[in-house]
């Protein structure tokens, strides 16, 4: 399954999505920007937390519609 995460710096706040979730776009791509933040996709649970350990952000949260 691949994970995804989000990444919204102008709220300092990351977020964790299963794939299927209906909050992760449409259109698959893992654009970003530094001060935007962006979408990023992993294939496994264990690299997207790290990722959201790493991202920087003062609040890290589960997708509380798909539960990951």
């Amino acid at each position: 399954m691949i994970y995804w995460i989000h990444i919204a710096r102008g709220i300092d706040r990351v977020t964790l999505h299963k794939d299927r979730c209906s909050e992760v776009p449409s259109t698959h791509h893992s654009s970003s920007d530094f001060w935007e933040g962006g979408w990023f996709d992993y294939p496994d649970k264990e690299r997207a937390l790290l990722a959201m350990e790493q991202a920087g952000t003062n609040e890290q949260r589960r997708c509380p519609l798909c539960k990951p």
